[in-house]
């Protein structure tokens, strides 16, 4: 073809026929890059997480025209926490001694099945053996100490079935991730003890041993963690729990979830 002999008209749709293959190789490059990339290169602060496709047909155009359009739908990481932090708020509560004058906060508790059992730190107890749980519409509930485990210091709570005004309680326990975390994966903690107050920060070191359970450290500030402060990831699945013996690693150091995986099977040490 002599291009010398082309019209302006043809110049021009041969100028958006290019246009639009170099588009759709583009987009076919990116795609497959991202799929090849390794998981912690997909913690980004923007990240892709959905592909889209329609077809689009020009008007007056057949079938065999189709053209095939990918659409890149990009989601903020703070996007990803925010609905995150709401979908595991449901699950945290506030646990309070059982004074009826004078109750003290004594840390954060997460509900971890549907019956209302609750795991929280055992150091901010100490010998009590029952608790005030305030659930997050200011509900409370009574609740017993009914195991403890000496190895992760972590302490469970069966609960009533009632709230002390006599109201049926319904409980939703939190997704706990019993997976493996990722060094550098974007975390968040939640604390408070009257609203929810929450830190982000990422995985720094990953420690185990066959002897203790997994302690995952983070960069969060410790004066910002509470007794029993869960820390989440983005998809709001419990990763860990902050403990008396995850605080002798260090002051920002949660227990693994993965220790709740079955937690009906912590006996008490």
């Amino acid at each position: 073809m002599d291009m010398e002999k082309l019209s302006k008209s043809q110049i021009i749709l041969l100028t958006l026929l290019v246009s639009f293959v170099t588009s759709i190789a583009t987009g076919i490059v990116t795609v497959s890059l991202m799929e090849q990339a390794p998981p912690a290169v997909a913690q980004t602060v923007n990240r892709i997480i959905e592909r889209t496709v329609e077809k689009v047909v020009p008007a007056g155009q057949a079938a065999a025209s189709v053209v095939t359009q990918e659409k890149t739908i990009i989601v903020n990481e703070s996007q990803l926490i925010s609905k995150a932090v709401a979908r595991a708020e449901a699950s945290i509560v506030r646990l309070y001694s059982n004074n009826a004058e004078d109750p003290t906060f004594l840390g954060i508790g997460v509900v971890v099945d549907s019956s209302g059992t609750i795991v929280g730190d055992a150091v901010a107890f100490g010998e009590a053996v029952n608790a005030v749980v305030e659930l997050v519409d200011q509900t409370h509930v009574r609740a017993v100490v009914s195991s403890t485990n000496a190895t992760s210091g972590l302490m469970f709570f069966s609960t009533a079935t009632t709230t002390t005004d006599g109201k049926p309680v319904t409980w939703t326990p939190i997704n706990v991730d019993g997976g493996h975390p990722m060094l550098g994966e974007t975390v968040v903690m939640i604390a408070g003890k009257t609203i929810a107050r929450i830190a982000i920060g990422i995985i720094t070191t990953l420690a185990s041993s066959d002897s203790a359970p997994r302690i995952i450290e983070t960069d969060i500030a410790p004066d910002s963690i509470l007794y029993g402060s869960p820390l989440i990831d983005t998809d709001g699945s419990l990763l860990g729990i902050s403990t008396g013996v995850s605080r002798v690693t260090s002051d920002s150091s949660f227990i693994s979830a993965s220790t709740l995986v079955k937690p009906e099977k912590n006996k008490a040490e």
